[in-house]
């Protein structure tokens, strides 16, 4: 754009002088100047030139601020669309990136919430009070009361994911649980082997171990 104008400005100094030589009459060769013959045949007392070639020179600079001034402010404001653009794609994608953040802790919220509701009426109930029956509510995703293999394994990741100090080794295989090799553990199975868990670490600890 400043190059444009820079042009167009050198342009119109350039006739301006030419046309201020013409009507002085006078042409440069090698020898010096010289009379131009057609000098006498323009009234020069009719206008001055010079006010004629500053009135080129100012329309001619006007023009080329005014060209250069458009492409610039096209640039400008394609360049800016541009901008604004990839802003909104930024925001666009960190929000939906919130609102699945939120919608997954929610569910998982509810999730808890069932399981310890269900935990609470299992009490009331007769299941015993150092049994705790939220793993199993947690585990039992579809509400069947019974979990499948696939939900204990699903659970045993998550859980050892939130207590990186924990082993595979520490958690009860499977096989503990699934009494009848049926392919689900029922509730009552899990309290079962919940209990004998518990007598086995009542025990460890009496001996010491």
């Amino acid at each position: 754009m400043k190059l444009l104008r820079t042009l167009m400005l050198i342009a119109c100094t350039t006739r301006s002088i030419l046309a201020q030589n013409y009507d002085d009459g006078y042409y440069n060769n090698d020898q010096g100047y010289y009379e131009d013959s057609m000098g006498e045949y323009f009234d020069k007392s009719a206008a001055p030139a010079g006010g004629t070639n500053m009135m080129h020179l100012a329309a001619g600079s006007a023009f080329g601020w005014f060209i250069g001034g458009k492409i610039h402010s096209k640039r400008a404001a394609a360049k800016l669309k541009k901008k604004h653009s990839s802003e909104r794609a930024a925001f666009v994608q960190l929000y939906r990136e919130q609102v699945g953040a939120l919608q997954e802790f929610n569910k998982e919220s509810a999730r808890i919430i069932h399981a310890m509701e269900s935990a609470i009426i299992a009490r009331q109930q007769g299941v015993p009070a150092e049994i705790d029956t939220v793993p199993f509510f947690m585990a039992d995703t579809d509400g069947s009361r019974k979990i499948s293999k696939a939900e204990f394994d699903r659970y045993v990741r998550e859980y050892l994911a939130n207590y990186p100090g924990l082993k595979p080794e520490d958690i009860p295989r499977w096989e503990s649980f699934d009494h009848d090799r049926s392919g689900q553990i029922t509730f009552e199975e899990y309290n079962d082997q919940m209990m004998k868990e518990i007598k086995k670490a009542q025990y460890r600890a009496a001996k010491g171990y």
